[in-house]
């Protein structure tokens, strides 16, 4: 993770873009008479509206408007960092969400207050399976509507991507968005990375197989890891089961070993595993 995400921004400001694309319909104004609204768009993890530590920049757009006679869309360049030359006033900074977005922020007010003036607006973009992509066509974009975290969201949000395509790819999003509770012992990058890419590409077109697979994964009910730990057998969706043994120090689910546990979601809890489990 780059930790200085802003570095160089003073002197990349002069340039007038830093990888944004800018529209200004009023006349250009002297330097000595703007100011400037710049920021990072970031993964909001926790969809707070604002960026915590930890959480990571992403490649971004925004709108920026006044309301009346200024407006500019345009996407982050370097560090993922933006900036827009603007002269003082009040203005919306509208962060605009990518495909399987939303943003938490939908609108962030920010003041100008004088020539020279800067003012930080960061943009805050969070995963959600299925959203669809916005755009810079109205006023203030279309806004995916904000929902409680189900089990896809929360994969997303701890960087279980391929675990969310194939959720997807199976149509299996909004049965493991439902009301559960679901306990699911999801495999991590890595585990699907053990599959060759022709082997995983075959597993993510047949969807039977796919949906078979998956459901091994998901047990009914919120167990936590100590639960878990205490048990020798585990009845999964799939109808088959799960045997669970420790090993020293080590909880092994089959032939998978656990990683992360206790990651909670609106609809039940995520245990993170090394391999994938196939019935």
């Amino acid at each position: 993770m780059k930790t200085n995400v802003r570095k160089g921004i003073v002197g990349l400001v002069m340039l007038g873009l830093m990888g944004a694309s800018l529209t200004l319909n009023s006349p250009a104004q002297a330097q000595t008479r703007v100011g400037k609204i710049y920021g990072v768009a970031f993964i909001d993890a926790n969809a707070n509206g604002k960026r915590d530590p930890g959480e990571r920049t992403t490649l971004g757009r925004f709108k920026v408007t006044n309301g009346g006679n200024f407006s500019t869309c345009g996407h982050t360049g370097k560090d993922d960092t933006y900036g827009v030359i603007v002269t003082p006033g009040t203005y919306y900074v509208m962060p605009v969400a990518g495909p399987n977005q939303y943003t938490s922020a939908p609108v962030i007010r920010v003041e100008v207050k004088g020539p020279g003036a800067a003012v930080v607006a960061d943009l805050p973009l969070v995963p959600q399976v299925g959203a669809a992509a916005e755009n810079c066509g109205a006023y203030a974009p279309k806004r995916t509507a904000r929902v409680p975290w189900g089990i896809p969201e929360t994969a997303v949000a701890n960087g279980l991507t391929t675990l969310a395509q194939a959720i997807d790819a199976a149509d299996l999003f909004n049965t493991l968005s439902g009301r559960g509770p679901f306990t699911v012992f999801a495999p991590a990058n890595s585990a699907f990375a053990k599959f060759t890419e022709e082997e995983l590409a075959a597993i993510l077109k047949d969807k039977a197989l796919l949906t078979s697979v998956l459901t091994y994964h998901v047990v009914p009910g919120n167990l936590s890891a100590n639960t878990v730990v205490n048990s020798t057998e585990l009845t999964t969706v799939n109808g088959k089961t799960l045997r669970v043994k420790v090993k020293g120090d080590e909880v092994y689910i089959n032939n998978a070993r656990l990683i992360a546990t206790d990651v909670t979601a609106a609809n039940g809890i995520v245990h993170v595993i090394d391999t994938v489990l196939l019935p």
